[in-house]
């Protein structure tokens, strides 16, 4: 193929597995888990990421711009929790490489990855999927990977990936851009109008989870001269990885990545610079806590609108169970007027669904999944809705989006009032990235005076704009230094 003809009716494999594991909590993440949340094989995944605001979304879109053959293999996402088996492990990585194997030959891959995934027996899943892909293209075929920023990023998976690139926003809202970035960058390949060479710096720190917002410090002071470094022309790509304090790894922790056409140098002096820069300013990412009964006592002074009450030691999008109850606790013990919470417990959605709409309920709420995440709490209150917990989100490009879709299945779900504070209660953990997620079931996010999120950032995108402000609690989580790996 001629390089004046390369990227039009280029045969491009394109898939992904995408997990964020938290390395300490016990329960292992299975194939059934990806089943439920999104498992696509083949041309299914054509059919249903296509004009997604997925990072593969983007990727087919622009793909079939540029009238290329996409060669589609498998398609994994499952919400963060622990430790993949190695069972699912296999059987993803076997099912993507089998379905490549059959395609060839090939004259470039789009993989959209994570980066802070890890498997029962393999501590860099994402070097070792790209391994994989790499030994049946061959060296010659381009590989082009889309990460999560919040990857832990090992020096091996750099020097598989030809062009590595990452999410710039925490929340996640440019995911399906950065796709689109991903394919614009192989047909430059396939072109040959490129000679990647990557450099890596890596920091001796670790983020917590609640400072890896991209518009604050310390990262929005690495994305700013990022971009300006990104002026120059022998760039092509900067990851700014912040890491995934979660995962007990031996490359934990923030990274950068520097890709240019041809000089190795330059791209080592931008990573070194842009990693000295991070570290520099590491004093920022020292988050602030309230208890929970001081966090809602300053929420109750507010009457300029909803506070956010940030349960990030129960982060779902970080892999926790969400269903930790010291908010609800701390809320009740106020007697909050309009408060709201949302639960993940499957056994208390079935006491109130076979109660029904109306009836009043005695039942234990949250605190079942471990022993680190506060204790059940006895309530007694009215269930005013029931719902089968599916929704379509009001942001186009939210953090949920970016790896599932925009339609949410939190499975049966409920709306139990106590007093004067909201219960959302799901089968299934679901992180607050969309106001839809309360008011599909006739919550109205704008009428509460507090609202809990679990989560430590992606809950932005939809909640601050509403927010009259956010506190920090310091909430039940797990111990320093217990490691499940």
């Amino acid at each position: 193929m001629s390089g004046n003809t390369a990227a039009s009716g280029a045969r491009i494999a394109i898939g992904g597995i995408l997990h964020e594991t938290h390395t300490f909590m016990e329960r292992r993440t299975a194939l059934a888990d990806f089943a439920t949340q999104s498992l696509h094989f083949g041309e299914d995944i054509l059919l249903s990421m296509r004009n997604s605001r997925t990072g593969i979304g983007g990727m087919i879109d622009r793909a079939i711009e540029y009238n290329w053959q996409l060669l589609p293999t498998l398609y994994a996402a499952a919400m963060p929790a622990g430790i993949v088996t190695k069972a699912a492990y296999r059987e993803l990585l076997s099912e993507l490489t089998h379905r490549l194997s059959r395609r060839l030959p090939v004259d470039g891959v789009l993989l959209t990855l994570h980066g802070a995934m890890v498997a029962e027996g393999e501590l860099d899943a994402e070097a070792d999927i790209v391994a994989q892909v790499r030994a049946i293209v061959g060296d010659g075929t381009p590989i082009v990977v889309l990460l999560d920023m919040h990857g832990n990023i090992s020096p091996r998976l750099v020097e598989l990936a030809d062009v590595l690139m990452a999410y710039n926003s925490n929340p996640h809202i440019d995911a399906y851009a950065r796709g689109v970035e991903a394919a614009e960058i192989m047909a430059r390949l396939l072109r040959r109008q490129l000679q990647p060479m990557s450099a890596y710096a890596r920091p001796a720190l670790l983020l917590p989870a609640q400072s890896t917002a991209t518009e604050s410090p310390p990262l929005s002071l690495v994305h700013v001269r990022a971009a300006e470094i990104k002026a120059d022309e022998a760039v092509i790509s900067i990851a700014v990885m912040a890491g995934f304090a979660y995962a007990d790894t031996p490359f934990t922790g923030p990274s950068i990545i520097v890709t240019t056409d041809g000089q190795s140098e330059l791209a080592q002096n931008y990573a070194t610079e842009l990693s000295d820069l991070l570290y520099r300013h590491r004093e920022s990412a020292l988050p602030v806590f309230l208890s929970p009964l001081d966090a809602v006592a300053e929420a109750k002074e507010s009457d300029s609108g909803p506070v956010m009450l940030v349960d990030s030691a129960d982060n779902i999008g970080g892999g926790t169970t969400g269903d930790g109850t010291d908010a609800l606790a701390a809320m009740l013990a106020h007697d909050v007027r309009e408060g709201t919470i949302v639960l993940a417990d499957p056994e208390a959605v079935a006491i109130c669904w076979r109660a029904g709409r109306t009836a009043d309920v005695t039942v234990k709420v949250g605190g079942k999944a471990d022993d680190w995440h506060g204790q059940p709490i006895t309530v007694t209150g009215t269930v005013r809705a029931v719902s089968d917990g599916v929704f379509e989100c009001e942001l186009a490009d939210n953090h949920f989006a970016s790896f599932y879709g925009n339609t949410v299945d939190m499975g049966r779900s409920v709306w139990l009032r106590v007093g004067g504070v909201n219960i959302l209660l799901t089968e299934r953990k679901t992180p607050p990235m969309d106001l839809a997620q309360l008011r599909h079931i006739g919550i109205i996010p704008e009428a509460q005076s507090m609202i809990v999120v679990k989560s430590a950032v992606a809950y932005r995108a939809a909640y601050m704009p509403i927010a009259a402000e956010a506190i920090e609690m310091d909430t039940a989580g797990f111990p320093a230094g217990l490691s499940k790996v």
